[in-house]
């Protein structure tokens, strides 16, 4: 991946992109992804339709990680495989994959958005601020990061949780831009029954999803 586009990706989720960045981006978005948006390939897209939620209490609603283990109890749009254990997790969740994929995931509305609704392009990172503050930032001091502590998990755990939950967040609040880039509102699914996704098999946006 390219280490100015990572550098980018990684300041820009933390909402702290200036204006010349945040065009700089969209540059480096752009080449690689409008040709899968305009001919999206197989596995490319969610076939699943989703209308706005409370994705913030949906998520304090969650009983996390508590179904990690066991099998998954309804389809998702993509093939998944599962892990037997925590350590297996951790090892998928920190092999650079899974956090490529989520990268990927996140560049497909950072581009629709940049294409298609550039009012909303041009909020990412007020909303990315103000759902940190309000969402991420509580669950991640009050669920998270204790559960992470009395399991003995690396801190890539919640990283992942983290970016899984600001993902899906956004992708609910800019729903009115027609966008169809669904990753991780299925990726929430997934967090509600109880599980937790940690990796990719394949090349994005071909392969199957990880989860314990």
């Amino acid at each position: 991946m390219n280490k100015r586009f990572a550098q980018l990706m990684a300041k820009g989720q933390n909402g702290r992109l200036t204006l010349a960045e945040t065009e700089e981006l969209a540059q480096l978005l752009n080449a690689p992804i409008i040709e899968p948006l305009g001919n999206p390939p197989p596995g490319s897209g969610s076939d699943r339709s989703f209308a706005r939620s409370d994705i913030s209490g949906r998520l304090r609603a969650i009983d996390w990680f508590s179904r990690c283990g066991e099998s998954l109890s309804f389809s998702l749009s993509m093939p998944i495989v599962q892990v037997a254990g925590w350590t297996e997790a951790v090892s998928s969740c920190t092999d650079g994959v899974w956090e490529n994929v989520e990268l990927e995931a996140q560049n497909q509305l950072t581009l629709w958005l940049h294409q298609h609704d550039r009012q909303n392009y041009q909020r990412w990172n007020e909303l990315v601020g103000g759902f940190k503050s309000a969402v991420v930032n509580p669950l991640t001091e009050e669920k998270w990061e204790p559960y992470r502590r009395r399991h003995g998990l690396d801190v890539a755990v919640v990283h992942s949780v983290q970016w899984d939950a600001l993902g899906a967040l956004m992708e609910n609040a800019n729903l009115g831009s027609g966008h169809r880039c669904f990753f991780f509102l299925e990726l929430l699914s997934v967090y509600e029954a109880g599980h937790f996704p940690c990796g990719w098999v394949g090349e994005w946006p071909k392969g199957k999803l990880v989860l314990y």
